[in-house]
């Protein structure tokens, strides 16, 4: 029995149920990966060390729900996804109740890393489940759905900040971790009831790929670790690329994962499946993938330190200013959909979406002290529109162009290209910035000069990337023909 037969039974009130209890996962993963910024500065007032423990609170988290995004997405293809999310999700949940109660920044730390490893299975089966709920015979629904997570994710991404500054200014820190309970707990509850146990049809084959999955493991830990000390300032010592805190593990990551490559090829059931990467379609989505997050992340990170550090606009009103930006990137999500929903077709909103986040973060090489707020809002908003089709367009597209018992896998791909991508630009955007003069503060030489050189070159990246790709169709009940489908499918594995 495949994945999707297996839903076939629920009922239509029970399918919405799961969904949204879905959505409320994939939410939770991503709000906790930002909720956190703000309250940093409190928590390690009232539990103890200095600024220097920042990094360490933030990479915890990051590192475990990276690294474990490939395992997660690839098991669940092998053995099924509702027992793999659920595990998951209660290591969530447990890993935020331990975070509520550390008293100590070593037990904060190690309880940060536990609710990422939970992570990693949120951010990944959550969005390869609601694949399943909404197969190609449902794909109006799945399309929709993706479009709903999409926009729930970037709240989560730009609005987590403005929530823990919430908590920790008139609750206490700890909420930025309890908030998380009675909904993880909720949706454990329901997705424990509702979904229904089974497994994929693939039969596995052959031993656990135990040095696959540890060279995977230990590979994308140093990367992660590498680049984010490179784009720590929190701590008194700020390193180069060429320290070896910094130097050393992104070296041997990158050994590391060259040398997979042949441990794979023997592998009787490959953690990571390279045979996937063969397909033409699917390697240029996880590229664009990368190169999308690598443009439109740093100006998330970057404007509010702009107008805070050199307009010196309030907390408040940075926010505010920041609202084109997620606006544009809603209304990009939902046309996503409407285009895909009428069409069938990925490649052409994304080659929009690159054109326009290119142009957006190419504008900030204008930036000064003086640039007017209107014109930033239209910088925002043309980079939001930009990246808003890539938030769900290259999930839907990864997904549709693999077999369907490849679907989890796809999905990791196409979550893990893209924190990579983030981390990456971070790490990035922080060399430029060092090369100002930053001992007064940002500059916004600085700040313009990074976003629109980093943005300006990722998007084009991204461009590249879509042009390079075949387009990946999605199947649209009465308007999608069995051999259009079949034609644009073989075309994708070339």
């Amino acid at each position: 029995m495949t994945t999707n037969e297996i839903y076939d039974d629920l009922t239509p009130r029970n399918r919405s149920i799961a969904t949204f209890a879905l959505l409320a996962c994939a939410f939770l993963a991503m709000l906790d990966g930002t909720v956190i910024v703000t309250a940093l500065p409190k928590i390690v007032e009232q539990v103890e060390g200095d600024s220097s423990w920042f990094i360490w609170l933030i990479t915890g988290y990051l590192l475990t729900s990276s690294v474990s995004v490939p395992i997660y997405g690839r098991f669940s293809d092998l053995y099924g996804r509702r027992s793999l999310l659920l595990i998951g999700l209660f290591i969530f949940v447990a890993g935020s109740l331990a975070c509520a109660l550390a008293d100590s920044m070593v037990f904060l730390i190690a309880a940060r890393t536990v609710q990422g490893l939970g992570a990693g299975a949120l951010l990944t089966l959550s969005m390869a489940a609601i694949r399943d709920l909404y197969p190609p015979g449902r794909s109006t629904g799945m399309v929709r759905m993706q479009t709903v997570l999409a926009i729930m994710m970037i709240v989560g991404m730009v609005g987590g900040p403005l929530l823990g500054g919430l908590l920790t200014d008139h609750a206490s820190w700890r909420w930025t971790f309890l908030i998380n309970l009675p909904i993880g707990g909720t949706a454990l509850v329901l997705l424990s009831a509702i979904l229904p146990p089974g497994r994929t049809a693939r039969v596995t084959t052959g031993k656990l790929d135990a040095l696959g999955i540890t060279m995977l493991t230990v590979s994308l830990s140093l990367l992660t670790i590498g680049l984010s000390i490179q784009s720590d300032r929190t701590g008194s010592q700020q390193f180069g690329w060429t320290h070896p805190a910094v130097a050393l593990p992104l070296l041997v990551g990158l050994v590391l994962l060259a040398a997979l490559v042949p441990v794979e090829r023997r592998a009787q059931t490959p953690v990571l499946p390279l045979q996937l990467l063969r397909r033409r379609s699917y390697t240029a989505l996880l590229t664009g993938g990368f190169f999308f997050q690598a443009a439109s992340l740093p100006i998330s990170f970057m404007v509010p330190l702009y107008l805070h550090d050199v307009r010196h606009y309030s907390a408040s009103s940075s926010g505010a200013l920041l609202l084109p930006l997620l606006i544009g990137m809603a209304v990009s999500s939902r046309l996503t959909a409407t285009v895909i929903l009428k069409t069938g077709r990925t490649r052409p909103v994304l080659l929009v979406g690159a054109c326009l986040l290119t142009a957006g973060a190419a504008g900030f090489l204008l930036l000064d002290d003086n640039t007017s707020p209107v014109l930033i809002g239209v910088w925002l908003t043309l980079a939001g529109l930009g990246t808003g089709p890539a938030m769900g367009g290259i999930t839907i597209a990864a997904q549709n162009s693999v077999p369907p018992t490849d679907i989890g896998t796809a999905t990791a791909g196409s979550t893990l290209t893209k924190q990579i991508g983030g981390v990456f630009s971070l790490a990035i955007a922080q060399t430029l910035l060092n090369q100002q003069d930053v001992a007064t503060g940002f500059t916004s030489a600085g700040v313009g000069g990074a976003i629109g050189w980093l943005g300006g070159t990722a998007g084009l990246l991204a461009l590249v990337s879509m042009l390079v790709m075949r387009d990946v169709l999605v199947f649209v009940p009465g308007k999608s023909s069995p051999k259009a489908m079949a034609l644009a499918d073989s075309r994708a594995q070339e």
